[in-house]
């Protein structure tokens, strides 16, 4: 599985190599694309903090991750792509 990091409210061409097998963590302002409809290619999941701070209400199809729980996901991945814009 590998974890794709997004940072930015914008969907990185990247993110056409993500395949159902791997994982979608958005980050601090990416959790505004909670705010339309996308069709995601793998799960996807926010960090309870991020969500927090932005007020924003998440789809229950979508995972709440803890601070301690990013760290597990982060190390159970065979790789860790951050896509910063």
């Amino acid at each position: 599985m590998r974890l794709f990091q997004l940072h930015q409210a914008t969907l990185p061409p990247l993110l056409a190599l993500a395949t159902p097998d791997d994982m979608l963590l958005l980050r601090r302002d990416a959790v505004y694309l909670l705010l339309s409809q996308h069709s995601w290619p793998c799960q996807v999941s926010v960090l309870q903090q991020d969500i927090l701070q932005r007020g924003i209400a998440c789809p229950s199809a979508v995972a709440v991750l803890s601070d301690e729980e990013w760290v597990e996901l982060t190390l159970e991945a065979s790789q860790v792509i951050s896509c910063l814009d």
